[in-house]
């Protein structure tokens, strides 16, 4: 395995990490606070970074590790992610449910032979992507949501 693909699965690591912390760090009852105007709320953003490295970033890695050249659906999130706070999810089964998934992310990755990290998909809007690209953007993703729940806590 090259260092940069073992820089990527420790960022993978890393980042639910970060999440973790940003999340427990927040005041008792930050994530029933309803947002500003425009805003979303923590749990609004902590629900659209569970489905985002589940729906997005776990099946289309899995599905790269599986078929040859697929091509990747739009998802849905703007019809998604109010199905999904509607069912009332609690803060830590969305938090195990991200930190999970990295984990798993990361193991099947450390699976991945060097030359593979080169295969692809495409998305019919946003081009082709990568095993590489799409393990760079689970760590980026979780980690820029991280740092706005974070935000929004201190400003609670």
């Amino acid at each position: 395995m090259t260092g940069e693909h073992r820089e990527l699965i420790e960022r993978i690591r890393s980042s639910a990490v970060v999440v973790r912390r940003a999340v427990e760090a927040a005041p008792p009852g930050r994530f029933g606070v309803a947002p500003r105007a425009g805003e979303w709320s923590a749990l609004e953003t902590l629900t659209h970074l569970r489905d985002v490295v589940v729906h997005v970033y776990g099946l289309r890695l899995r599905r790269l590790l599986y078929e040859d050249a697929p091509v990747f659906a739009d998802f849905d999130e703007e019809r998604y992610r109010p199905a999904s706070l509607a069912r009332g999810e609690r803060t830590e089964y969305l938090l195990d449910t991200i930190v999970g998934e990295h984990e798993q992310l990361a193991r099947l990755l450390e699976a991945v032979p060097d030359a593979e990290w080169a295969r692809e998909g495409r998305h019919p809007q946003f081009g082709v992507m990568s095993i590489e690209f799409l393990a760079r953007r689970v760590g980026e993703h979780a980690e820029e949501h991280a740092a706005q729940i974070t935000a929004a806590a201190r400003e609670a």
